[in-house]
């Protein structure tokens, strides 16, 4: 569990939930969600896995939205567009009705 500003700043309260897509039902990533409300982006440094999708915060060569790949399931399906956050922070801004959510019980 990353505990740092923006944890605090929503209230303190985080769950780990795993993003799946709608069309085939593959896991597409493991996330950890800060606060109350809808799924409406994925901040890359709150992707916990798979480790492909958890280095893109590391990874040197990713300073802008146009470094970044769309978020996409294996099936083809685009589930998530490249954007930056007022903060700063990049993301990906999830399409609705595109991806599903669940609860993860073992991490939570």
């Amino acid at each position: 569990m990353k505990k740092d500003k923006y944890l605090r700043e929503r209230g303190g309260t985080a769950k780990i939930i795993d993003v799946e897509c709608s069309k085939c039902s593959s896991l597409l990533l493991t996330y950890q969600k800060d606060g109350p409300g809808w799924l409406k982006r994925c901040y890359l440094n709150r992707i916990i896995s798979p480790p492909n999708m958890a280095e893109l915060n590391k990874n040197p060569l990713i300073k802008s939205t146009a470094d970044m790949p769309y978020l996409k399931c294996s099936c083809g399906e685009v589930i998530g567009s490249p954007m930056r956050y007022k903060d700063g922070r990049l993301a990906f801004h999830l399409i609705r009705g595109k991806f599903k959510r669940e609860l993860n019980k073992e991490l939570s």
